[in-house]
């Protein structure tokens, strides 16, 4: 379980060694410089203003240089401190730290995120906010040893308890995909991500729960839709977060499923969010 994970790394003290640079790179391949270079007019290059993370606005484009700008200025605006009180929040730039897209390239390096957010601590005091970024971080490296521990175990329909198949509606699943399954917080977050490949953790919980229970439908098909959509795709923390939600992964607790009402009230009570991401 992580919960035990966690308590034992942090017990040990143990820490990641140091980021190291790399001075050099090997060439690239023959084959990736004979392939043809992506052309996008400045219409495709428009960042939408709804996104809660608006690539390709300059800002949030891909590469190191991003990535190091990104972090450092969340750094230096202290959003560390608020991070637990908004992490679940659905609209907007500063709810989450949104360095999971340069995570996942491999353009950001967690060790130098940890190296980084432990000198924030050792300058501006540590808080629960601070605490979570490296919860969060600790998640990451949780999946990734489920990936080395379990491997092909992870991908069976019965998850790691192999249970039977889940049941699989595919007329239910195009209408969660497509953003129209009649429940608007749902809705949104699925229009959301198709809009600009990008959801806030909160809302990736609500709408997988709301295809596995409401919908019965294979969290396979949820899995994959996510992997072809997400800006932001890890493949081991894609599929942990599914199994986890799904409970066929290792969480005692059989399976998070997420109460519709409450999450609007707790979340969307303005309905802003909703509004946001309304049908045209």
């Amino acid at each position: 379980m992580f919960s035990v994970f966690r308590q034992r790394i942090e017990r040990a003290g143990l820490a990641p060694v140091a980021p190291q640079a790399v001075d050099t790179l090997p060439p690239l391949p023959e084959q990736a410089l004979a392939m043809p270079r992506l052309q996008l007019d400045d219409e495709q290059l428009q960042a939408d203003p709804r996104a809660g993370f608006p690539f390709p606005d300059p800002s949030f484009m891909g590469g190191e240089d991003r990535a190091l700008a990104h972090l450092a200025q969340y750094l230096a605006r202290k959003l560390p401190h608020s991070y637990k009180a908004t992490r679940n929040g659905l609209y907007g730039i500063d709810y989450s730290s949104k360095l999971s897209p340069w995570l996942a390239c491999g353009a950001l390096s967690p060790r130098y995120v940890l190296q980084q957010l432990k000198t924030f601590e050792a300058e501006q005091g540590a808080s629960d906010g601070s605490y979570w970024l490296w919860f969060e971080l600790l998640w990451r490296d949780y999946f990734k040893l489920l990936q080395c521990q379990y491997g092909r175990r992870l991908y069976r329909a019965g998850g790691l308890p192999g249970k039977s198949a889940p049941p699989h509606d595919a007329v239910a699943f195009l209408r969660w995909r497509c953003g129209e399954t009649g429940q608007p917080l749902v809705d949104a977050g699925m229009r959301e991500l198709a809009a600009t490949g990008y959801l806030g953790n909160r809302m990736r919980q609500i709408v997988a729960s709301y295809l596995i229970y409401d919908l019965q439908c294979d969290w396979r098909a949820g899995a994959a839709w996510f992997e072809s959509a997400l800006i932001d795709y890890d493949c081991s923390v894609n599929h942990g977060n599914w199994l986890y939600i799904a409970g066929l992964g290792t969480d005692p607790r059989g399976g998070r499923r997420f109460n519709l009402e409450k999450q609007t009230a707790e979340h969307d009570a303005d309905g802003a969010y909703r509004a946001c991401w309304r049908a045209a």
